[in-house]
């Protein structure tokens, strides 16, 4: 038992020892992207400030809703949703664009991708603190439910990793992949509940078909949290954690298969 416990934390041992290479790589890549910016990191709240802004606007003048609350349901929705499009639309060009580090110094590849997530979750928590400091005027009430929160969190980016995982490897040999995302990310916004509820699809097939998307899955899972103030149910929590795990293994399986010969096709 305990060399199969051992044999099983020794990928995670490796990986641990490459801890300082990952940190260089994060605060190297925050640097260089705002690398003579007078805002600095205020301009990774830009895009989704205006990006909530405009929806707001829309959907309180032009188009309004009688739901409850719904600035905050509409915020709540598009910060997480903002965060896990950024990732998989940078995923495709993660590995070739890193080719000449990848040629010229040996280090797991998984780290390149891992240290992407780490970049743009480490600014995506200032877009984080704008929500928990915006939560109560919006119309949000702190409950112990919130404490969860880090969980479904780790789940989201874990769901999200594994997506990573496969598109940048399969992007190696399949260059059309980065514009086929860019397209159905946009397509996937419309047909995940964040700026309307579930409840809005009266089609009942449509509706069922919805709800087993992962992609409604974490957007229900947070709305429970931050705008109805009650817990996810244990078959939401399960289903999501079932696509996470299905979601790295495929991810890690083409990760390792693939990238057995990468640098070759880099």
């Amino acid at each position: 038992m305990t060399a199969a416990i051992q044999s099983a934390l020794a990928p995670f041992q490796r990986w641990w020892s490459y801890r300082d290479l990952v940190r260089n790589l994060v605060a190297k890549e925050i640097k260089v992207r705002y690398q003579g910016a007078a805002l600095g990191f205020a301009w990774s709240l830009m895009n989704p400030l205006m990006i909530t802004l405009m929806y707001l606007v829309v959907f309180t003048y032009v188009f309004p809703s009688n739901l409850p609350h719904y600035p905050l349901f509409m915020v709540v929705g598009i910060i997480h949703w903002n965060l896990f499009s950024l990732l998989v639309m940078q995923s495709s060009e993660l590995l070739v664009g890193n080719a000449d580090l990848l040629k010229k110094i040996y280090f797991p590849r998984l780290l390149v991708p891992l240290s992407n997530l780490l970049v743009n979750a480490t600014l995506w928590l200032m877009a984080l603190g704008i929500l928990f400091a915006l939560y109560v005027p919006l119309g949000g009430h702190w409950h112990p439910g919130l404490l969860l929160y880090p969980f479904y969190l780790i789940l989201f980016l874990g769901f999200t990793f594994g997506i990573m995982l496969a598109l940048c490897v399969l992007y190696v040999d399949f260059r059309d992949l980065k514009h086929l995302v860019e397209v159905f990310i946009q397509l996937l916004f419309w047909a995940t509940p964040i700026i309307y509820p579930l409840s809005r699809i009266h089609h009942p097939l449509i509706q069922s078909l919805m709800k087993l998307s992962p992609f409604a899955e974490f957007s229900l899972i947070f709305q429970s949290l931050f705008w109805a103030d009650t817990l996810p149910s244990w078959k939401l929590s399960l289903g999501f954690a079932l696509w996470t795990a299905l979601s790295l293994a495929i991810g890690l399986t083409l990760f390792y298969r693939r990238g057995a010969r990468l640098i070759e096709r880099l």
